[in-house]
């Protein structure tokens, strides 16, 4: 058992009840009770106890719609013109980015942010992905990093015909194999959607070959 005290609790429950000298006492990966620090130390006196110090403690936060590579552009400079349409944003940077992506950079493309998470509090992310000239894999490669720091993960990849008909049903496959890899797997930490970019970019022909491929897996679409 694992007491976390001396905090001031925000438990987000159906009262969004808030406790001012709150604690939450915590039961493998359970969270058993949430209540006074007071009287939780005395009804857990052999729990192992965290002095929150006063700081907040309340459920972790969740990234909706992240997309991890995208973080290597941090402060970038890409000179000329700056763009003034999504497309050109699409075209004059991310496209040009996802392009060069290896497995291993999409790997380490996800340890700065998930580092920024822990810090911040975020546990929780959906993640949307894209290096068409390194599909296969590409999902578990963020999976083994997500794992490292301990970040509950669901994961896609982007199917595009942008990059040609061969890297579409490339992505189709690392969705379909992710999804079954994540359902043998039954970890609650790591979960799969079906990953579409956008209506400019994918076909009727390959928008229904997605469709079959997410419902053959049991799972909706990012």
């Amino acid at each position: 058992m694992l007491l976390i005290g001396n905090g001031k609790i925000v438990t987000r429950n159906n009262d969004n009840t808030f406790i001012e000298n709150g604690a939450v006492a915590v039961d493998g990966n359970i969270i058993a009770e949430t209540g006074e620090t007071a009287a939780l130390r005395a009804k857990y006196p052999g729990a192992e106890y965290i002095d929150a110090k006063g700081r907040i403690v309340m459920p972790g936060l969740i990234n909706t719609h992240m997309h991890y590579y995208s973080t290597f552009a941090r402060g970038i400079n890409l000179g000329g013109k700056p763009a003034t349409t999504f497309g050109e944003i699409l075209s004059g940077l991310w496209w040009r980015l996802d392009k060069q992506l290896t497995l291993d950079d999409v790997f380490y493309s996800c340890i700065g942010p998930m580092i920024d998470e822990v810090r911040s509090g975020v546990t929780s992310v959906i993640d949307h992905h894209a290096s068409p000239f390194a599909v296969e894999g590409s999902l578990f490669k963020i999976a083994e990093a997500a794992k490292m720091f301990g970040i509950r993960s669901n994961l896609c990849y982007e199917v595009s015909d942008r990059d040609g008909e061969k890297i579409a049903l490339a992505g189709i496959k690392e969705n379909a194999d992710f999804a079954k890899y994540c359902a043998e797997q039954n970890d609650d930490m790591l979960g799969a959607l079906f990953g579409i970019h956008a209506q400019m970019t994918v076909s009727e022909k390959t928008l229904d070959k997605c469709v079959e491929a997410a419902n053959t897996a049991g799972i909706g679409f990012h």
